[in-house]
């Protein structure tokens, strides 16, 4: 008892301090995730599995956006890989053309957030399904222009080392500078982390689940549906595009074909799985549906890897309904359930 007692403690100043500074989890998080990118050195991780964690970073901040816009605004957009491929190929582009990667990834950024606020306009005149065709759409329009258009070069872009203020450079090539790579763009993802902590926290964020519960109450409280998603289809398009500047920064070879309507499905599953309207369950449904099969699955049963993954998005999605990251209320019962047993049984040993 003494020893639950102590965890008690230890768990009740941690909430404390989460109540007091809320970005202390994700920077604790941060830290944690940038750690992975300096085991490959002693030997205890393999550089692949080391890409694998990255690919889970990025695509953390991929469906951070895409959650804003499901899980908080009650929107769908099935154009998401549309968008990660415009913020890594477009970043490929200006790169070669001759501008810093700063400059570039602004300009990317600013593309993107005009693409977003139209395809907001538009989600004004259509519901449901058929807002779901139309960014479908958006998203075949990008792909056929990546795979068709000249300046795309073909099967890929390939970026080289990045320069950051023109002196520091920054190559996939030396195995030191790719653990540099990964600490960078595990800081950017714990920035969009906080990013959309204080969104949701806001009255941006109150606005967004207000309309995704009903448009109809939202606007008699006086929610401009106009404002808000248009804020919410920018939102989840830089959150998107950010994620595909990070694919560029940490790749630094970006093909053109990969950016599929598959992919945008994948993403939709990462949020789902993981846990709509949860930061922390996004990472673990990207961690779910990418890192598992890659990491574990294809080692024993190789291509067939995904049949299993499904079978396991399946049953998440049967039991929890929310998203995996709500076991953690299951846990806290059981361990309640375990604290009054061990109780009682104390109470009888006195007695």
């Amino acid at each position: 008892m003494k020893r639950l007692k102590t965890i008690e403690n230890f768990f009740a100043t941690l909430s404390q301090s989460i109540t007091k500074y809320p970005i202390v989890p994700f920077i604790i998080f941060g830290l944690l995730i940038a750690s992975i990118g300096f085991l490959p050195h002693t030997g205890l991780m393999r550089w692949g599995t080391m890409g694998v964690f990255a690919y889970i970073v990025i695509f953390s901040v991929v469906a951070m956006g895409l959650n804003l816009l499901l899980g908080f605004s009650g929107l769908i957009s099935l154009g998401t890989a549309g968008f990660v491929g415009a913020g890594a190929l477009g970043l490929g582009v200006f790169i070669n053309l001759g501008l810093p990667f700063e400059i570039a990834a602004v300009l990317v950024l600013v593309i993107a957030g005009g693409m977003g606020a139209l395809i907001g306009l538009f989600s004004l005149k259509v519901e449901g399904i058929y807002l779901a065709i139309a960014t479908l759409f958006v998203g075949e329009i990008l792909r056929q222009i990546y795979t068709q258009v000249e300046i795309f070069g073909g099967q890929a872009i390939r970026i080289g080392a990045i320069r950051f203020f023109g002196f520091i450079e920054l190559s996939m090539i030396n195995q030191l500078q790719r653990s540099f790579l990964f600490l960078m763009i595990t800081i950017m993802m714990v920035l969009m982390m906080i990013v959309m902590h204080n969104i949701v926290k806001s009255k941006t964020g109150r606005a967004l689940m207000a309309m995704s519960r009903s448009q109809h109450a939202a606007q008699a409280m006086g929610i401009s549906l106009l404002k808000y998603r248009l804020t919410a289809f920018i939102l989840a398009t830089l959150f998107a595009t950010f994620g595909g500047i990070m694919y560029g920064l940490y790749y630094q070879n970006v093909p053109t074909t990969a950016w599929t309507l598959d992919l945008s499905l994948f993403v939709i599953a990462m949020v789902v799985v993981g846990g709509l309207k949860s930061i922390f369950g996004t990472f673990l449904g990207v961690f779910i549906i990418h890192g598992i099969p890659n990491l574990w699955l294809k080692n024993y049963f190789g291509d067939i890897s995904y049949i299993f993954s499904g079978i396991l998005i399946i049953l998440v999605i049967i039991f929890y309904p929310y998203g995996f990251v709500y076991i953690w209320y299951d846990l806290k019962r059981l361990y309640y359930k375990y604290r009054q047993h061990l109780s009682k049984k104390k109470v009888t040993s006195d007695e």
